[in-house]
């Protein structure tokens, strides 16, 4: 146990209040962090579980990571429910998932204390016995039936799909149950019949099992069940509610109900619980119950005028917000928590929290608790900041690895890991502990990091749907009509049926399913290629041509820079190692390979070009302070440049912060510096005074000169004139510079242009903010109205997102009346750059609250205070482009909403629908994966290459421009191209995928390609692992497909072009006859061969039995 939960217990205060058995009790004299302290330690020594309810959720949070500190695990924040008052099409399902989580932990007897607040508690919820009717426990070798489990999983809220995605959701397929309980987690089960054979976790991301398991318990999906069937429900509503919208009643019995279950919460649920019901096998404690009194009336308060808005503007009121105002707390066995010492035989506890920086008043405060014989705990946070203060007592302090084993006498003091939000003293044990949150920056962040998108770059054919644009490396681009299976003298195979210009079809044989891509590019109409044409061709040669034009210049550049010899910057000092340490996040591992990458180059002698990329908050930045930190340290200057005044102050802002504790001198050079000042920047800029400048293509004016520069660091370089661009040219060759870009870059991108630029990429996002709540409804001025106010009323600010420029101003003043009291400002991209800039940097000093915009967003631009995002008619933007905006809010720890609005009675065009059905999909599914990684990343060549080269990637696709790419690079570097030759195998056996093995399509089409694209053995065992372990043992005829890919690779190596079986011989075509060693060939085959030379010379081989195993023992 933690030696500061010990010294409470050794309290007589603390065995006292343990004994209590007479409730309600009132504990007082307790500081904010001690609460935490006397928590854990009851939970300790009773082993109960404890729930604690708050007034707020900052203080939710922070009692959450205090208890954190002193209990490892069980500890669990229940937020309350986000509720809308409006109709919506759909939500994210963020917070259901974490409620519904932390319920399932409570069932399960996993929470030790369980922190939540009043307004959480007031909310209506579904009694516990139907979300716990049943929960399902399964074995090996139990026997259910498929229909027993199938119907289990819709009862509790599991949606059925063709392949998981997600969590929430299951597929069947044959004896195999894939079951989705986590974000990234699955539940995959197979039978033989109705025994349950093997349980085994499996990754969402690549399908793929993990680990064996003997049991596992499945609980619901979400907390709102049905108690009953949706025709009882509906009756209900048709009887209790005088006006009902029959809409309404329709779309819950089409099973579209979820959305409805707020408004008709009384039908839906006959009986009505709330959180106590869930917690009544814990303690239960209020924190400060006046503060809770309080806020509970302000509920109340908001409660009634926001139902009575409704009612005056006859908008029908949501069952729930009326259940909400009725509860209060009617809990007899609680115990009060209170700071203030009200009674006599109080705790005797205050919050220290003094020094913030000021080294000596602490050294000073510790120096006087130990002569006055108090034991003193310093927390360091990590292991470097305990060194840190270890050597400001002249290393006379200890640092102990725990607390766990050691005990501390008076006057003695123990430095130590870990934080507090805050220090404390206990006055009756003479403990004094000290947190580093107080002096040092804030223990490291640590981001969690989800591997969703590592597994992105997987061409996702079970994206493919009929309809879709695909690419054929030979043929072009076409339209995907769906697998065809076609039966030929006994034989069945299948093949993939696409359609080309004037209704051409082509089929394309399952084991040629390389050639074959989905098309990713551009939005617009395309155009179909004309089959037995050149017009594909010459597109290609069209792209290529331009293609080496860019990439001979960079190539040519490159080898000249590989040559000039710049400066070779040092080794990490001590002071970097120390620099670095201080960062108040955890890096993540991609963060540290680039700064890795990064100071490598610096080291080398030739100058540095490097491009860093990475979205927008993924930490490019730092990486970036590092190397400027690492110049300094040589006595080099470093230029940051920024392509607006906005996000060099912010760079500004955040430089000073990070080196606030070094001698560094920074300085900004932007318009907003009066000409007296910029002076004073540019003279010692000449001098050496100045380490650090950051500013706009001021910074590269002619008047600036510099004693010694050594690094330039440019954000978004492709957004300055060509004149900035000229001169960072000339700077290229003397010095390092990185450059930074926010576009996101695909793998693949990045892997066709090694030894054309050296690139560093941050993949992983940070999965530390929390999500967005976003809901897809009908455009509502109440609701537009409701969502502006709730965020002013919390002090923040909000994006409007309106993209019609001629009438933004009429929508900006329309906002202005609709909300009196918000200040709103507009920007589009009609307007100058200084304009654009002056409204932003207006909106970033909060002197706006509201801003209506065009997508011109500032990219880089951080506002951490915009936490409500709305888009009005959503039907119009890219699924991409949407992602994209979205990801401007939700910057801070802060709930952020995004609200994605579309016009109903509008028509929508059969494009925009499509659309909108996804943006529900991608909104449900919250982080939307596949937008991310395969959209967004098509930007990724505009950064490298210049928007020029947008234009003919749509042309081709992005794997093909690709391909291209990779071929024009090796052309130009003189290294060999391998061409490919086609091989065409045509046998006379059954090679398909039955459709009772796999029924999806797009699932057969994904396997075909993995098949397809298994160029070694080694590929080929993964893809039969993957095959048996999603869909179980394999049919005779997937075993033929396999075997087929296996003769395919003999046949690269053999330079075989061509199979073609004729009754019981097959005839196998050579590229040419080098490779045919006949003598051998007539030694062991005899007469069952007969060789027939010409210009494409082949072999004509009888088969005796199996034509498979003849053919691989000929071609081995």
């Amino acid at each position: 146990m933690n030696y500061i939960l010990r010294d409470l217990a050794s309290s007589e205060k603390f065995e006292k209040y343990l004994k209590v058995k007479k409730y309600p009790v009132t504990i007082s004299g307790i500081a904010f962090v001690a609460k935490a302290q006397l928590l854990a330690l009851t939970y300790e020594e009773t082993r109960k579980p404890i729930c604690i309810i708050t007034y707020n959720e900052i203080q939710a949070k922070n009692l959450q990571k205090n208890l954190s500190y002193f209990l490892e695990e069980g500890v669990l924040y229940f937020p309350k429910r986000e509720i809308m008052a409006y109709d919506y099409v759909a939500e994210s399902s963020e917070n259901q998932y974490e409620r519904i989580d932390i319920l399932n932990d409570i069932y399960n007897n996993k929470a030790k204390i369980i922190i939540t607040t009043i307004e959480a508690v007031m909310q209506s919820m579904p009694p516990k016995d139907i979300i716990y009717k049943s929960v399902l426990n399964l074995k090996l070798g139990d026997t259910i039936s498929h229909d027993e489990i199938k119907k289990f999983l819709l009862e509790q809220g599991y949606k059925r799909t063709d392949l998981i995605e997600n969590r929430g959701e299951f597929c069947i397929r044959g004896d195999i149950i894939d079951i989705g309980v986590k974000e990234n987690d699955g539940i995959r089960i197979e039978f033989w019949g109705d025994d349950i054979d093997s349980i085994r976790k499996f990754k969402i991301s690549s399908q793929r099992s993990t680990d064996m398991l003997e049991n596992v318990d499945i609980y619901p999906a979400k907390e709102l069940l049905l108690e009953d069937s949706l025709e009882n429900v509906c009756k209900r509503i048709k009887e209790n509610k005088k006006e009902y919208s029959l809409e309404d009643v329709e779309r819950i019995l089409s099973g579209d109900y979820e959305n409805k279950i707020d408004k008709y919460f009384n039908e839906f649920y006959k009986n009505k619980s709330n959180f106590i019901e869930y917690i009544n096998k814990c303690q239960i404690y209020l924190d400060e119950p006046e503060k809770i009194e309080q806020r509970i009336e302000a509920i109340k308060k908001d409660n009634e005028s926001f139902i009575n808005a409704l009612i005056d503007k006859e908008k029908p009121v949501p069952e729930i917000l009326e259940n909400f105002s009725e509860f209060c707390l009617r809990i007899n066995d609680v115990i009060n928590l209170k700071e203030l010492d009200t009674l006599d035989d109080s705790f005797n506890t205050r919050e220290v929290n003094l020094f913030r920086g000021d080294v000596p008043s602490f050294k000073k405060e510790v120096e006087e608790a130990l002569k006055f014989g108090k034991k003193v705990v310093i927390l360091a946070g990590d292991k470097d900041n305990a060194i840190k203060i270890r050597k400001i007592f002249e290393n006379e302090i200890v640092i102990a690895n725990s607390l766990d084993n050691i005990w501390i006498k008076e006057g003695e003091a123990i430095i130590a890991q870990g934080a507090l939000t805050s220090g404390f003293e206990d006055e009756d044990t003479k403990l004094l502990v000290i947190s580093s949150d107080e002096f040092f920056a804030k223990s490291k962040a640590i981001k969690r990091v989800s591997n969703t998108f590592k597994n992105g770059e997987k061409i996702v054919f079970a994206d493919l749907k009929i309809g879709d644009y695909i690419v054929h490396k030979n043929h072009g681009i076409g339209i995907f009509v769906g697998v065809k299976t076609i039966k030929t003298d006994g034989i069945t195979k299948d093949y993939i049926e696409l359609k080309y210009k004037d209704g051409d079809i082509l089929y394309v044989p399952t084991d040629d399913l390389d050639n074959v891509r989905k098309y990713i590019g551009g939005e617009g109409n395309l155009k179909l290629n004309k089959l037995g044409t050149k017009e594909w061709e010459n597109t290609k040669s069209k792209v290529k041509g331009n293609l080496r034009a860019v990439a001979k210049e960079l190539i040519e550049l490159y080898a000249r820079r590989e040559k000039s010899v710049g400066f070779a910057f040092s080794k990490d000092s001590i002071f970097q190692n120390q620099f670095e340490n201080s960062f108040k996040y955890k890096e993540t591992n991609d963060q540290l390979r680039c700064i890795e990458e990064v100071k490598k180059d610096m080291e080398a002698p030739r100058p540095m070009d490097r491009l860093l990329c990475g979205d927008v908050g993924y930490g490019k930045t730092e990486v970036a302070i590092r190397a400027a930190f690492k110049a300094v340290m040589d006595s080099k200057q470093v230029v940051y440049l920024a392509p607006t005044t906005i996000l060099a102050g912010q760079q500004y802002k955040e430089f000073k912060e990070r080196m606030e504790e070094y001698p560094i001198k920074i300085e900004l050079l932007n318009r907003f510096r009066t000409s007296k000042e910029q002076k004073e920047v540019i003279k010692k800029l000449k001098t050496g005074e100045v380490d650090i400048v950051l500013g706009t293509h001021r910074v590269l004016s002619k008047d600036v000169e510099f004693k010694d520069l050594g690094l330039l660091i440019i954000d978004e370089e492709h957004r300055f004139g060509v004149k900035a661009k000229e001169k960072i040219k000339q700077y290229k060759n003397e010095v390092d510079v990185l450059t930074m870009t926010a576009t996101p870059i695909p793998r693949t991108l990045q892997m066709s242009i090694v030894g054309i630029r050296d690139m560093s990429v941050i993949y992983e996002p940070p999965q530390n903010r929390r999500p967005v709540q976003t809901y897809v409804l009908e455009y509502d001025r109440e609701v537009i109205k409701e969502a502006i106010t709730k965020e002013l009323e919390r002090g923040g600010q909000v994006f409007y997102i309106y993209n019609i420029v001629d009438t933004i101003s009429t929508k900006a003043a329309e906002l202005s009346s609709l909300v009196p009291e918000a200040r709103v400002s507009y920007a589009h991209g009609r307007m100058s750059g200084k304009e654009v800039e002056d409204i932003m940097q207006e909106f970033v000093e909060k002197k706006t609250n509201v801003l209506v915009c065009t997508t011109i967003l500032e990219s880089g631009i951080d506002i951490p205070n915009a936490n409500t995002m709305i888009v009005e008619n959503a039907d119009r933007f890219g699924l991409a482009q949407l992602y994209q905006i979205r990801g401007r809010v939700g910057r801070s720890d802060r709930q952020a909403y995004a609200y994605i609005t579309y016009k109903r009675d509008k028509m929508l065009s059969e494009d925009a629908s499509k659309r909108l059905k996804a943006i529900k999909e991608f909104t449900e599914f919250g982080a939307g994966f596949k937008i991310a990684t395969r959209d967004l990343q098509i930007r990724g060549a505009g950064s490298i290459f210049g928007e020029i080269q947008h234009g003919h990637m749509e042309q081709v696709g992005y794997d093909m421009y690709n391909r291209l790419l990779d071929e024009v690079v090796k052309e130009l570097k003189g290294e060999k191209i391998d061409v490919e030759e086609e091989i065409s195998i045509d046998l006379s056996i059954s090679s398909y995928i039955p459709e009772e093995y796999i029924d999806s399509s797009s699932q057969k089409i994904e396997i075909y390609q993995d098949i397809a694209n298994s160029k070694s053995e080694e590929e080929v065992q993964n893809v039969i692992d993957e095959i048996i372990d999603r869909y179980g043992e394999m049919p005779k005829e997937v075993h033929n497909l396999i075997e087929i890919a296996r003769i395919k690779n003999l046949c690269r190596e053999q330079g075989v072009i061509k199979l073609q079986q004729k009754q019981n011989a097959v005839l196998i075509y050579y590229k040419n006859g080098e490779k045919i060693d006949i003598a051998n060939v007539l030694q062991n085959y005899g007469n069952r061969v007969r060789f027939s030379p010409g210009e494409k010379p082949y072999i004509t081989l009888k088969i005796e039995k199996d034509v498979v195993k003849e053919l691989k023992e000929f071609l081995k």
